[in-house]
């Protein structure tokens, strides 16, 4: 068998390039024999690279994606896919389904299986410690496809092992077993995965960070926070001083992000690639794919740590004046300073208020990720986190919380707050006030990260707060004497979003249900 090889990777992107000279033995070329890899340590880790992709191929705007299906963030063009589904004129059923990855992670993970197949086969060809980590790198790929197929489908197909090239009949795995599994799978990575290894490798901490994210979504409330408290124990990891500045870290700086637990990035040299394009204003030549909602917006507190309320006439009139600092770092809102210039949103304005795409249908435009100080679009190399310790923090303070400790819980909620400066306390009695808290920090926080839609489901708020409703934005208006005033709107064009309750599990595809005997359709999807 032959496959195409793989050779350099930007950082957790990995982006593939072609390898066309370098001193291997025995060469790696165009194409070569699955054979290949496993004859040296250097030839195996090169093959492994091919992996990260897992990780971090289109991770940010695919989180972005995630989060308009949710009510933080929105597609500005009416008729894409994304909105079609959202206003229900997307239909979902086993052959049309957005949130499909059924194949796509089952490929994934025979591929994972395939590999450690080879690698019991050729051990002896490496150091046990490399074949250890070796190991533990492809099953923490194949363990977070797992993790993918319950947030969307409930359950998976498990291979624990290559199977025969004749079997085509397995049987889905119960979701508890599934979990089981997980936790286990993770438990050997930590123990095999390094403390510390170079930029964007896994790690130990990775792999503890990943078990309580997983763990948190199980609802195994004492895994989840033991995790969380094994990672606390390695004395790694810090929050990072200044929320604002870790979003502007780059690639080529060498900066290391002390909250950092697993990143990746992207080298312009090496791809052309079109983050900033797709996000930034018009006005900077940008297309603006999707916009900040009011939804997400109105939640940003002041800097005082009270609530912003449009009901109040001065916080009206001036509603970007005196935020918490997670607002500015995150929201680019009309009038703020951004490339030596002013955002105009207003209608007629370079960024102008608009609906139909390439403009803010919301009122707002994306900050966070953005580069402020890129002339040439498509040429970015900032940092992208697929995991920071904040996430850990919340994980940590949700699931202590959960086990009775609502003392615990505000302790960590705290720690996050204090770094926007938010030093208010918070009157917590019940869990149901914690989780109230706990939810807006995990919006805040984490917004445009990719968690806000898996987060309403898992807290079985996805039908509460999508189906039926309009999300919010705003339209500035420029008054004659060049001050502005702020209309609420609602957007879609009065359109309603659908969101149903049998989509707590997503479809089985219709190719599965045919080509597998063991496997039936959901109940709610026949």
């Amino acid at each position: 068998m032959k496959i195409v090889k793989y050779i350099k990777y930007s950082f957790y992107a990995f982006l593939c390039v072609g390898m066309m000279s370098c001193n291997l033995d025995p060469e790696l070329t165009d194409e070569y024999s699955i054979d290949t890899p496993f004859t040296s340590e250097k030839n195996l880790q090169l093959y492994i690279n091919q992996f990260y992709p897992i990780l971090g191929s289109n991770y940010y705007n695919g989180a972005l994606q995630e989060d308009a299906y949710a009510d933080i963030c929105k597609e500005n063009t009416p008729n894409t896919t994304g909105n079609q589904w959202a206003y229900g004129e997307l239909t979902i059923n086993a052959d049309s389904n957005p949130f499909n990855s059924w194949e796509w992670a089952h490929t994934w993970i025979i591929g994972c299986c395939k590999f450690l197949d080879k690698l019991e086969t050729y051990k002896g060809n490496f150091s046990p410690e490399f074949a250890l980590r070796a190991e533990a790198e492809i099953r923490f790929f194949r363990t977070g496809m797992y993790v993918g197929l319950l947030e969307r489908y409930g359950t998976g197909i498990l291979y624990e092992k290559l199977p025969a090239l004749n079997e085509k009949d397995h049987p889905l795995c119960d979701a508890e077993k599934l979990w089981d599994f997980i936790f286990n799978e993770y438990e050997f990575c930590k123990n095999n995965l390094p403390k510390d290894a170079e930029l964007g490798k896994l790690t130990k901490g990775a792999a503890l960070g990943m078990q309580a994210r997983a763990m948190l979504f199980a609802k195994r409330w004492k895994a989840a926070s033991d995790a969380c408290e094994e990672l606390f124990g390695l004395k790694k990891y810090d929050l990072n001083d200044n929320y604002a500045d870790m979003f502007k870290y780059r690639r080529t700086d060498g900066r290391v992000n002390p909250e950092s637990i697993i990143e990746f990035g992207y080298e312009y040299k090496v791809i052309d690639y079109s983050f900033d394009y797709f996000n930034c204003p018009p006005g900077d030549g940008g297309y603006s794919k999707f916009s900040p909602t009011e939804n997400l917006v109105s939640q940003y507190e002041m800097d005082d740590g009270s609530a912003f309320d449009w009901e109040n006439a001065e916080m009206a009139k001036n509603p970007y004046e005196g935020r918490e600092e997670r607002f500015y770092a995150t929201i680019l809102y009309n009038n703020c300073d951004w490339k030596n210039r002013k955002v105009e949103i207003w209608e007629g304005g370079r960024d102008g208020f608009a609906v139909g795409g390439s403009a803010t249908s919301t009122g707002y435009y994306l900050r966070k990720f953005m580069d402020e100080d890129l002339d040439a679009m498509r040429n970015t190399d900032l940092t992208f986190y697929k995991m920071r310790l904040a996430e850990i923090y919340l994980i940590y303070a949700e699931a202590m919380a959960q086990q009775g400790h609502l003392d615990v819980g505000m302790e960590y909620i705290y720690k996050i707050r204090k770094r926007a400066k938010l030093t208010n306390k918070i009157n917590v009695q019940t869990l149901d006030k914690f989780m109230e808290i706990l939810r807006h920090e995990r919006m805040i926080e984490l917004a445009f990260e990719g968690h806000r839609f898996q987060d309403l489901r898992r807290w079985n708020l996805a039908t509460e707060k999508l189906n039926g409703t309009q999300m919010e934005g705003v339209k500035p208006i420029k008054e004659d004497d060049d001050t502005f005033t702020y209309e609420l709107v609602k957007l879609d064009n009065g359109k309603k979003r659908v969101y149903l309750d049998k989509y707590k599990r997503f479809p089985l595809p219709t190719s599965e249900v045919k080509n597998n005997e063991l496997v039936e359709q959901f109940e709610e999807w026949r």
